[in-house]
């Protein structure tokens, strides 16, 4: 035989290596926006039960200290601050999750001594699920409830 008639190839070729890196590429980016998202998912699920415990922790102070603390929330961040006195003790704070910003409600209440609060509604828009959740403080604040729509609700208007 002829050594020229038989040619042997050693590896890819160039076109062959990237198409590989190529297909490579795409799939670790499918995976890493697949994980990226449901970290976002996760921290927002998460966010419901930790601004309960801030809730139930304002609640235990103020019963504790036979004292008013106040819950405040930055209109820019998101952030709720749990405080207390003048000038303000910070006893904790809670930042929303990248996903969920504060839209509307209350941005600053009270617990009193005896661990009552005001009823009020929260508005919260999640750009994760795309979705408007609304936290409802009801029975003097005994009682949160947090519930999700794909739609805005219209605005409420107070009782006079």
């Amino acid at each position: 035989m002829n050594d020229r008639s038989v040619k042997r190839r050693q590896g890819f070729t160039l076109y062959e290596t990237l198409v590989v890196l190529l297909i490579v590429t795409g799939l670790g980016t499918l995976v890493g926006l697949q994980a990226t998202a449901q970290h976002r998912a996760a921290a927002e699920q998460a966010f419901w039960p930790a601004w309960q415990q801030l809730w139930t922790a304002g609640r235990q102070v103020a019963l504790a200290r036979n004292e008013t603390v106040g819950i405040f929330v930055d209109r820019k961040t998101g952030i709720v601050t749990l405080a207390q006195g003048q000038p303000r003790r910070v006893f904790r704070r809670l930042a929303p999750p990248r996903g969920l910003r504060w839209v509307d409600g209350k941005t600053g209440w009270s617990i009193s001594p005896q661990g009552n609060s005001d009823a009020f509604t929260m508005e919260w828009y999640s750009t994760t699920h795309h979705v408007w959740w609304y936290q409802t403080f009801q029975l003097g604040g005994a009682l949160i409830y947090v519930e999700a729509t794909k739609t805005r609700r219209e605005k409420r208007l107070a009782s006079p």
